[in-house]
């Protein structure tokens, strides 16, 4: 093989590796945007009595999820979505749990498999970097045990 051919497999693999989306734990690259978490695990912590309504109950997670977003060029959006917290065969429905970035309010999260939009971003060489609040808000009805679920960010071009 000539030293030309070498060299434009060697460019052509190397395009391919920078045009190639790729995920990896905490970091997701598409091309023209980079999503990093700070940390991938929030927990919600030990339970709380609202001060001015004393039947509403809740755990809370304030700040538990940092993150940036470089935008390299481009618009885009980032989305949240989830399922539902399951212990053993019991459940909490996702609708209960509340989010919020750290300068704005709580919002319901939406039904499991639907994504709800948390911000929108563009430009040309621009960090964003924030933080995810979350509340999971109890009825009384819920049964005593550790419950999981698995939220997703996503951030996709618009």
């Amino acid at each position: 093989m000539g030293k030309n051919r070498v060299c434009l497999l060697l460019l052509g693999l190397l395009l391919a590796a920078v045009l190639v989306p790729f995920r990896a734990q905490g970091v997701d690259v598409e091309f023209g945007a980079l999503l990093s978490l700070g940390n991938s695990v929030a927990n919600l912590g030990e339970l709380k009595t609202d001060p001015f309504d004393p039947t509403l109950e809740y755990f809370e997670a304030e700040n538990a999820i940092s993150f940036n977003v470089l935008v390299l060029f481009g618009q885009w959006q980032l989305l949240l979505s989830g399922e539902d917290f399951v212990s053993g065969g019991e459940r909490i429905p996702l609708e209960r749990l509340e989010w919020k970035l750290q300068s704005g309010s709580y919002r319901r999260m939406p039904a499991p498999g639907k994504n709800q939009e948390v911000a929108r971003y563009s430009g040309l060489l621009r960090l964003y970097s924030d933080y995810l609040s979350f509340r999971l808000v109890l009825r009384g009805d819920e049964s005593p045990g550790r419950y999981n679920s698995t939220l997703t960010l996503t951030l996709v071009n618009l």
